[in-house]
């Protein structure tokens, strides 16, 4: 979906929320943070009716879904497999869960000559508690469009309490079966 498209999807999922929330004066944001209203729970259902499969809800805590999104992040995208290994950085901002568990998840470019200095800050999650759920947004700031869009895909996938890396090996190209076959037949010529 282009981002118009989105664009007007969550123009329709607000005033769908305001509908549902009855429009009143005497509405609070407290009450929309703590779901009272009913029109924070009102916008899945609208997502999915208008595009299904649209929009995943997180699932969880605040604290929850950082822990969740950061594991992700360090394991799939920086890891040993990930597209982001040895050329950028993570970095985090967490508050406790007593304190609310506001975070920030930055993803930043290796600074050349500085390898643990971060550069750039390139990606970045941003979550946000709401009640006892957590709100979560991601922007690409720097990466090529479609691997920030993979990536805001992840972020939605780890909050709505998925796990995992991509389904698709990121190497593209790469045959693990005929690598391992190269290396028993090298082992097999030493002997």
């Amino acid at each position: 979906m282009s981002r118009i498209g989105r664009f007007a999807t969550a123009v329709a999922l607000v005033a769908y929320a305001a509908a549902a929330a009855g429009c009143s004066n005497n509405l609070k944001l407290e009450d929309l943070q703590s779901g009272a209203t009913g029109a924070l729970a009102a916008i899945p259902a609208a997502a999915k009716s208008i595009v299904p499969g649209a929009i995943k809800q997180p699932v969880g805590s605040a604290t929850e879904v950082y822990t969740r999104v950061a594991h992700g992040a360090v394991t799939c995208w920086l890891g040993p497999q990930g597209p982001l290994k040895g050329t950028h950085l993570f970095q985090a901002k967490a508050q406790p869960r007593s304190e609310g568990g506001a975070a920030e998840i930055a993803i930043h470019e290796r600074i050349k000559g500085a390898p643990n200095q971060p550069g750039k800050k390139v990606f970045l999650v941003a979550i946000t508690p709401i009640g006892e759920r957590a709100s979560v947004s991601s922007n690409n700031l720097g990466l090529p469009q479609p691997q920030g869009d993979s990536m805001r895909s992840d972020v939605e996938r780890w909050a709505a309490d998925d796990v995992g890396c991509l389904a698709e090996p990121i190497a593209e190209g790469w045959n693990a079966e005929e690598k391992t076959a190269k290396k028993t037949a090298s082992k097999k010529k030493r002997r």
